[in-house]
């Protein structure tokens, strides 16, 4: 025992003067990044942990609501059939300019190496490494109580945290997260690190609040982690503090909350930044491809479309929560994806006019997918992305609606809006010339109806059942 105790100094009679100092001067380094700390966490969290060990607010929490709870038609009428539907007219002739090159698939940078422990991660098919301290892994074994959300809070700020934070906003950048992506990351590395529910809820609410987001945990039995939005949400559970909403959004495993919570009534002076929806994703998956073909009859000739696109971006775009529905037809494409549509569906509009070149497009959206209601497929309602159209089987109205709009947008450049009716959501199209049929007035430009759910109507056809009903202009692509 005796001659294992002098290994410790033979080893540092062997250093050199040189090694000496260098540590010393490393000693001095850490001793004031501690020292840094400890006045961080003095300037910036002593009055949020204040805030935390006071008596925390009662909040009852609301189920969420549905933006349409309006049942949808269950069998789809087809349209009678216009002879004059696909002759020419006087509408100018659509002259379609190829889109951009593709740009290269967004690849995170390698993976370097990180000093220490670190949490390995597959994030939608991207490979990435973040350091951890071994705070992080210390379970929330007490009862939720203010005093004990307190102690973690002041725990995790005092210790080595900021290489995470450093290493999530790399992440971040080089992979161009959105806010939500942001939110599930920050989700994953915590259940990949601390050992159970509740230390991994306190540690994302943590990473969250360091990151700037207006993160709020709320307890019951168990620890909540909720967040403000800056547009509605629906089909989850919130409570409102201070005249904002705070939603249960599902960035984690954790089941939906409900009946009452404690939350504190406070914010940190850092953290004041919603999940914002309204700016688009750019987040791409990578990982394997899936391809799909659609088949639909052209003047009775089939045509074929052949698409590749990312399997983890459809479980990407299945983790989100139910949007306004404005927001599905903006967000495009995967690049390749987008290329290899519009590529395929160009040769069949070049040199038509507007009118028959989006009646192409209605029958394209009409006949490819099979409809089902979201209650038939997916037991409750889910507005699809249109790379979650061109995905599933069966498709109904509303995503129907998205993806024709996203379609008439990116190829023949005509403005585009939505018609929600209650139970049902079509489209207009604003032609270059006025045109036969329903239409309705928006912004001092006329719309003609466009509906891709009525099977084989043309533009100007309204579904029977809505023909007297006055729908909700939504304005997208002006």
């Amino acid at each position: 025992m005796k001659s294992l105790m002098l290994v410790p100094l033979l080893l540092s009679a062997s250093l050199s003067h040189a090694d000496k100092a260098a540590m010393s001067d490393y000693e001095k380094w850490r001793s004031g990044q501690l020292q840094e700390f400890r006045t961080y966490l003095e300037e910036n969290d002593k009055a949020f942990i204040g805030f935390l060990k006071q008596r925390w607010e009662e909040v009852d929490t609301l189920p969420g609501t549905q933006e349409d709870p309006s049942p949808k038609p269950v069998h789809i009428p087809e349209a009678p059939s216009v002879p004059d539907a696909d002759k020419p007219s006087d509408t100018p002739v659509i002259t379609v300019t190829p889109p951009a090159p593709v740009e290269p698939p967004v690849t995170a940078p390698p993976v370097r190496p990180v000093s220490g422990k670190a949490t390995r991660l597959n994030f939608y098919g991207h490979r990435l490494s973040l350091p951890y301290v071994e705070t992080m892994q210390t379970a929330f074994r007490k009862r939720p109580s203010p005093e004990g959300i307190a102690e973690g809070w002041e725990t995790l700020a005092g210790s080595d945290y900021r290489p995470t934070t450093q290493q999530l906003e790399q992440w971040r950048e080089s992979l161009r997260l959105s806010d939500w992506a942001t939110a599930r990351l920050v989700s994953d590395f915590a259940s990949a690190t601390a050992p159970e529910q509740d230390s991994q809820t306190l540690l994302s609410w943590f990473l969250l609040v360091k990151l700037g987001y207006d993160a709020r945990l709320a307890y019951n039995n168990h620890l909540h982690l909720l967040l403000p939005a800056d547009d509605d949400v629906f089909g989850v559970t919130f409570f409102t503090l201070a005249g904002k909403r705070y939603y249960n959004l599902p960035v984690s495993q954790r089941a939906p909350v409900s009946g009452k919570l404690f939350t504190y009534n406070g914010q940190h002076e850092t953290a004041t930044t919603a999940v914002r929806f309204r700016v688009p994703e750019h987040f791409v998956a990578s990982g394997p491809q899936s391809e799909r073909t659609l088949t639909f009859n052209q003047n009775g000739t089939p045509v074929t479309l052949s698409y590749h696109y990312p399997q983890a971006q459809i479980d990407y775009l299945n983790s989100l929560p139910q949007l306004a529905l404005r927001r599905y037809p903006v967000l495009e494409l995967p690049a390749e994806t987008r290329s290899a549509v519009i590529q395929q569906l160009i040769p069949l509009v070049q040199g038509k006019d507007e009118v028959q070149a989006v009646n192409l497009l209605l029958h394209f959206v009409q006949n490819a997918f099979e409809y089902k209601t979201d209650e038939q497929q997916f037991r409750e309602e889910n507005y699809l992305f249109p790379l979650e159209t061109l995905h599933y089987a069966a498709s109904d109205c509303e995503d129907r609606a998205a993806l024709f709009s996203q379609l008439v947008h990116d190829l023949l450049g005509l403005p585009v809006v939505l018609l929600d009716y209650p139970g049902h959501v079509a489209a207009a199209v604003a032609f270059s010339k006025e045109v036969n049929g329903d239409s309705l007035m928006y912004n001092a430009r006329r719309y003609t109806v466009t509906d891709p759910t009525y099977i084989n109507a043309s533009a100007g056809m309204t579904m029977p059942e809505y023909a007297q009903t006055t729908p909700q202009i939504i304005g997208l692509f002006d």
